[in-house]
């Protein structure tokens, strides 16, 4: 008997946990906008002087428009770029090794940290063609 209500008890909380999990809406993502981080004690480097951070950069690329969409960074800059495409594709940025698939309902989505000073092309692969270039600059 006790079996029983246990099992059961199991089984509501499931469905109520599922139940909330599908309620629950993703929050908002916030494009287009750049923010330096709060820096802590933690951050600082050997001699009690602080580390050099970079900015967190958000950009969206829209591979359905013309030309080439260009992002400047700055080395220790992180950039999350979202690829967005009126059809299915694949987005390649083959300098860094990324890869990810995008189409109409899922954007491409890439977190990255400009390491390297240069240019860096986002492609389109079945599309071939370029999308968009990453300029990252020494500070």
């Amino acid at each position: 008997m006790a079996a029983r209500r246990l099992l059961i008890l199991m089984l509501v909380l499931l469905v109520a946990s599922t139940l909330a999990a599908t309620l629950i809406s993703p929050q908002a993502e916030r494009e287009e906008t750049t923010s330096r981080g709060d820096r802590t004690s933690a951050e600082r480097g050997r001699g009690g002087t602080q580390r050099q951070l970079g900015n967190r950069v958000s950009k969206t690329i829209d591979a359905s428009a013309k030309g080439v969409e260009r992002i400047r960074l700055r080395l220790g800059d992180q950039l999350a770029l979202t690829v967005r495409s009126a059809t299915a594709d694949q987005v390649e940025i083959p300098a860094l090794g990324l890869l990810a698939n995008v189409d109409p309902d899922a954007p491409a989505r890439f977190d990255t940290l400009a390491q390297t000073p240069g240019q860096f092309e986002v492609r389109l692969l079945d599309a071939r063609r370029t999308v968009g270039r990453i300029t990252v600059r020494r500070r």
